[in-house]
């Protein structure tokens, strides 16, 4: 007999790493991820705790002194109980050979470093799950091996004409029919299924054969004893080199204790958690099977991508748990949308098929098969967007929301995935810049985002030469006293004719046109003739902040532009700072870091913007000379609602101020939030609850009155 296995009343995560300060931090997102957490520091350690404790996730560091994580990995593999133990890799070594040695020394899973601490609490969390699955499946197949009735795995093959089934002994036995018939007619290999199931099964197969599309199919059968089992039955068409139906094969298993671990597997592996949508990889694989179908047949099918309108704004002003249940909303509102037997879906073929997928975030994509003309898409699409902006309640919270729609279709807009992927994607910004909640055909929105684009590039090269930009300040506030500290130098367009433009309407052009470098030049320079201004008219420093595009960052000369314009303003550079993005650290390359020790040279001190939405690390933290972290204003607008913001703002406190650095918070617009984040110890931030970015004039008259 084997034992029965007993669970932990919580998954317990030993934690294996050389340094201290990064196994603290993975304990702790274990930790709020609802594990119990122990630690090692070396892989004998690791071994040995392995040995006593028998815990249900291993985080494994690659490299560590004496014995590194792939001899650990090796070893504890090698273990009594460490056949399934799920260990999950981590490293800093991102090549493919460390990959691949990764898997062969037994690894389940890696995760490379800097390390988003979220994501790395759920897939602790998946991992543990799928090996408590295989663990059962394992015991499972143990039992099989010993019952000849549960371990039969039976094949099949159906003569082209679809008449005549020749079945393994295996098979036979599995499905109750007479050993010595190996081969029977079509209908009988189904006379053992149950009554209710049996036409619909013989149907569904028989109708995939005729579409030439492969099948799976769950069904129950009843043996002469009558013995119930659930029988698994797959097959596929194969094909001769002329494209014609050659034979049909598959295969029968015994499903019926695996099935439950089995489905969660497989819903893993190909739908998506939240919404029970297919994923990525799902939708990839069909789309492959549905050109090479739509070539064999020389027909037609559509692409549209879905992206949600501002759906950030929602998760921002109403937390990430709001925002997944208005996600749930959104596919059920597509599933209803495109149900090709409601005639409202207008001229789709009867055979068509669909299937929508979600591809991450708020983006979705739909596959309409087999259509006769590029119409049939539309009027999906405009359905679509009928539908999805009615009300959502959510949790007591009435959200509205658009959606904006790029169509592609084969083979008129491409004749591979990636093509028409991109295209897709090209139409769906198309139809964001015309307005959003609209749609747009690929050829369409490439001719006219094409011109638009020119256009808006020619604009700001005429800015730039014209001096059509300016800066606006947001104050920066001393929670403890309310004093205004300094301010925060905002670009802003003043454009001739279409008037105030924010930037983030125009800075993406900017750095993909190379202008951002002379913009970041006239921004450094004004600053800091805006700031001598203010030291004149009022006696107290003041510093100002300035953001610098990492965009080609080593290449900028930036150091010399920041060193002449404090010379030529006679500004102290103490009254300095520069704020950059985590998206230039991650560049990583002996040029930013060398242009970052430059800036220290100069005694400038860096603030590292928007913390915590990029892919930050304890290693950047530590690595790079950074003096303040600004926290993303995405987790201070969501601190009322989300414990889980809290955590955050309150770990990202702790941490900053350990590591010596001052902390920053972004987007306070609330008495509430203010009082919040005064008690988490933060200890500058800005916000509308103080004021908004303003004009140079009204910035010196906040000056003047000392507090906000």
């Amino acid at each position: 007999m084997t034992s029965r296995v007993t669970y932990r009343e919580k998954p317990l995560a030993l934690v294996v790493d050389d340094d201290a300060l990064l196994r603290l931090s993975m304990c702790a997102a274990m930790t709020k991820a609802g594990f119990e957490s122990i630690e090692a520091e070396s892989g004998p350690q690791a071994i040995e705790l392995f040995q006593r404790i028998k815990p249900d996730l291993i985080l494994l560091d690659v490299i560590m002194p004496e014995m590194d994580g792939f001899e650990a990995c090796a070893a504890i593999r090698r273990l009594r109980g460490g056949k399934y133990v799920q260990i999950l890799m981590v490293t800093g070594l991102d090549d493919t050979l460390s990959i691949e040695r990764a898997f062969e020394a037994g690894a389940n899973d890696f995760v490379s470093k800097p390390i988003n601490w979220t994501k790395l609490g759920h897939r602790g969390k998946y991992m543990t799950r799928a090996g408590r699955a295989f663990q059962e499946l394992n015991r499972s197949r143990l039992r099989l091996a010993k019952t000849q009735e549960l371990a039969k795995l039976g094949n099949w093959e159906l003569d082209p004409d679809g008449n005549i089934f020749r079945c393994s002994a295996e098979a036979l036995r599995l499905l109750g029919i007479n050993e010595g018939d190996r081969e029977i007619p079509f209908r009988d290999f189904f006379q053992s299924v149950v009554a209710q199931e049996r036409d619909t099964v013989i149907e569904h197969i028989e109708s995939a054969i005729k579409s030439s599309k492969p099948f799976s199919v769950n069904y129950r059968v009843i043996l002469a004893d009558k013995t119930r089992r659930h029988i698994l039955n797959r097959g596929e068409l194969f094909y001769n080199e002329n494209g014609d139906v050659e034979e049909v094969l598959g295969a029968v298993q015994d499903v019926t204790q695996l099935k439950n671990a089995e489905e969660e597997i497989r819903l893993r592996a190909f739908f998506d958690g939240l919404t029970g949508l297919a994923n990525r990889m799902l939708f990839m694989e069909r789309l492959d099977r549905e050109i090479l179908t739509s070539k064999r047949h020389k027909r037609s099918f559509a692409l549209l991508f879905l992206d949600l309108d501002q759906f950030k704004r929602v998760n921002d002003t109403f937390g990430h748990h709001v925002g997944d249940l208005l996600l749930k909303n959104v596919s059920g509102t597509l599933k209803k949308c495109t149900r090709s037997s409601d005639s409202a879906t207008g001229p789709v073929t009867d055979d068509s098929e669909m299937l929508i997928a979600r591809l991450g975030g708020d983006e979705f994509i739909l596959l309409l098969s087999d259509i006769r003309e590029p119409e049939n898409a539309a009027i999906v699409a405009r359905r679509i967007i009928h539908e999805i902006p009615i009300l959502h309640d959510l949790e007591g919270h009435r959200v509205s929301i658009t959606t904006s729609i790029g169509i592609s279709i084969y083979p008129a807009d491409g004749e591979d995935a990636e093509m028409l992927m991109k295209h897709a994607d090209s139409a769906m910004y198309h139809a964001k810049e015309s307005g959003r909640n609209n749609y747009q055909f690929f050829k369409e929105s490439l001719n006219i985002a094409t011109l638009e684009r020119f256009s808006l590039e020619q604009d700001i090269k005429h800015a730039v030469q014209n001096k059509e930009f300016v800066l606006y300040y947001q104050p920066q506030v001393d929670l403890s006293s309310r004093e205004i500290v300094g301010a925060e130098a905002l670009i802003r367009w003043m454009h001739p004719q279409k008037g105030m433009i924010l930037p983030d309407d125009f800075l993406h052009l900017a750095e993909e046109s190379g202008l951002i470098i002379e913009i970041n030049k006239w921004v450094v320079q004004t600053a800091c003739q805006q700031n001598e201004k203010w030291r004149k008219a009022f006696p107290a420093p003041v510093k100002i902040a300035v953001n610098l595009s990492g965009y080609r960052f080593a290449n900028q000369n930036i150091v010399e532009i920041i060193s002449d314009a404090l010379s030529d303003a006679d500004m102290d550079v103490a009254n300095l700072e520069v704020e950059i993005t985590e998206n230039t650290l991650m560049q990583n390359d002996k040029k930013t870091i060398g242009v970052l020790k430059q800036m220290k040279e100069l005694k400038l001190r860096i603030a590292l913007d928007d913390f915590g939405t990029g892919y930050s690390s304890l290693s950047y933290l530590t690595s790079f000379p950074v003096d303040i972290i600004k926290i993303d204003r995405s987790f201070v607008m969501g601190s009322m609602m989300s414990e889980n913001n809290r955590i955050i703002i309150k770990a990202i406190v702790a941490m900053g101020h350990s590591l010596g650095m001052t902390v920053v918070a972004e987007g306070i617009e609330s008495e509430e939030q203010f009082e919040l984040l005064k008690g988490y110890g933060v200890d500058e931030a800005q916000g509308f609850y103080f004021s908004p970015p303003v004009a140079e004039d009204t910035f010196l008259k906040f000056l003047q009155s000392g507090k906000l």
